[in-house]
């Protein structure tokens, strides 16, 4: 615990939300971030009255074209109409990333499992012919460009899935 570095509490943080779409094949969703040079999942900035919920859905679609449904885990005992309170689904992952741009922040990155609500990989293609979006098993993983944290936790939601 020594070694990992404390959160700067004077810079700005955003919400974020990201999604770990595993296909039926054990696959999971990644565009190439140009800017960057890296493969990541999905996802982007909780916007005003809009819920991490909704922002992965709308990302996720903006993004590749898919429509997903979030399977990560939601105790929808603790609603209640009467009182106004709904539940939202608990994160795989809640990842703190600082962001080098100009200026500095962070992303408080709320990651879900999701799945394909119509597995149809033609629908990836309709439309983002200009962006790289593919599926990535596994064994693909040492293949591409990926952050290091970002590999391993990779590796670790499609070895849960086998």
């Amino acid at each position: 615990m020594e070694n990992i570095k404390k959160i700067d509490k004077n810079i700005e943080k955003h919400f974020t939300a990201s999604a770990l779409v595993i296909n039926k094949a054990n696959r999971v969703l990644l565009v190439n971030h140009k800017k960057l040079g890296v493969w990541l999942y999905p996802g982007g900035h909780v916007e005003i009255n809009e819920t991490p919920d909704e922002t992965l859905v709308r990302e996720v679609k903006e993004e590749t074209g898919l429509d997903v449904t979030i399977i990560s885990n939601k105790d929808e005992s603790l609603a209640n109409i009467e009182t106004g309170v709904s539940v939202l689904h608990q994160p795989y992952a809640i990842l703190c990333e600082k962001i080098r741009s100009n200026p500095e922040h962070y992303h408080v990155d709320l990651v879900y499992r999701c799945k394909i609500i119509n597995d149809n990989l033609n629908e990836i293609i309709k439309g983002y012919e200009e962006k790289e979006i593919g599926f990535f098993g596994i064994d693909d993983l040492k293949l591409i460009n990926l952050f290091p944290n970002f590999e391993k936790l990779l590796e670790k939601v499609l070895k849960k899935n086998i």
